[in-house]
């Protein structure tokens, strides 16, 4: 995912209404009588669009530098939204004491300086976001319904968890990982090699610990043997 702009950050940490709190109601019913094709024509528009991705959550387009979803108020960056938070805060508390002024003779005569637009910016408005998602998953890179544990998308091959595929490629190639002849011979011949090595694969690859463990012994009984017929011949 791309770098975020602080900008773009801060216009979602203030942004917390919805599409619809913004509408009249007259509006509001207008855009829900907006038709299936519509809709379709939208979601094609977005799957071309680079700037743009689907809620995991709901399933609408949001822009894929949104830290929280503007529909449905899920989180789908926490990273970004904390960063944008502590932005938030910082500008705030620098606002606060470039104001001192104005408070003094806000306070000293009750006249308000301050413009209402500004008031309207650092208004603390009801924040109800969750982290977690309230019924089905959608796919975040075409919007198709995927299964809430899916680590792929089945319709466009996205990778929705890096690290459960991640996982998932590394228990294949531990299964069909194969001893080499040269770890083989080292650990007969290397003292303590073969050992290491069983401890290194004893879990992860089995069918290459246990050869490499035996011809670690193999190697300490031929030490001691030799090193039976030194004293011996003393």
């Amino acid at each position: 995912m791309k770098q975020f702009e602080q900008d773009d950050i801060i216009d979602v940490a203030f942004q917390t209404a919805t599409d619809d709190e913004l509408l009249s109601s007259g509006q509001q019913e207008a855009a829900r009588q907006t038709d299936e094709e519509a809709l379709a024509e939208l979601a094609a528009e977005v799957m071309n669009d680079p700037e743009r991705c689907f809620c995991r959550n709901c399933g609408k387009p949001i822009y894929k530098n949104a830290s929280v979803c503007v529909h449905c108020n899920y989180v789908t960056n926490p990273l970004a939204l904390q960063q944008g938070q502590r932005l938030v805060r910082a500008r705030r508390e620098r606002y606060e004491k470039g104001s001192r002024i104005r408070n003094f003779i806000t306070n000293l005569t009750g006249i308000d300086l301050e413009s209402p637009d500004q008031k309207a910016r650092w208004a603390i408005r009801p924040q109800n976001y969750h982290y977690q998602t309230t019924g089905s998953v959608y796919c975040t890179n075409c919007g198709c319904e995927v299964d809430p544990g899916a680590s792929v998308c089945v319709r466009c091959n996205y990778v929705l968890n890096p690290l459960a595929v991640r996982r998932a490629q590394m228990a294949v190639s531990d299964r069909t990982a194969k001893l080499s002849r040269k770890d083989l011979i080292k650990s007969f011949l290397i003292p303590g090699y073969g050992h290491k090595l069983y401890k290194l694969y004893a879990e992860r690859r089995p069918q290459i610990a246990k050869p490499c463990r035996l011809a670690g012994l193999a190697n300490l009984g031929a030490l001691v043997t030799a090193a039976i017929i030194l004293l011996s011949q003393l």
